[in-house]
């Protein structure tokens, strides 16, 4: 399971910082930084609840 939760985060992370890149460019950098942020605390709480604690 950890190998697959670490395989994910990779992923995800190469995306939003692709993507953080490029949004970058046609929206302004702090409404991108707050959206990303949120978006990471969004999908941070519901994998706490969703997967069983070790």
């Amino acid at each position: 399971m950890g190998a697959l939760l670490a395989l994910s985060s990779a992923v995800v992370y190469g995306i939003v910082d692709f993507a953080g890149g490029l949004l970058s460019r046609r929206a302004h950098h702090t409404a991108v930084t707050f959206l990303g942020q949120l978006g990471g605390l969004l999908l941070a709480c519901a994998a706490a609840l969703l997967l069983p604690a070790g």
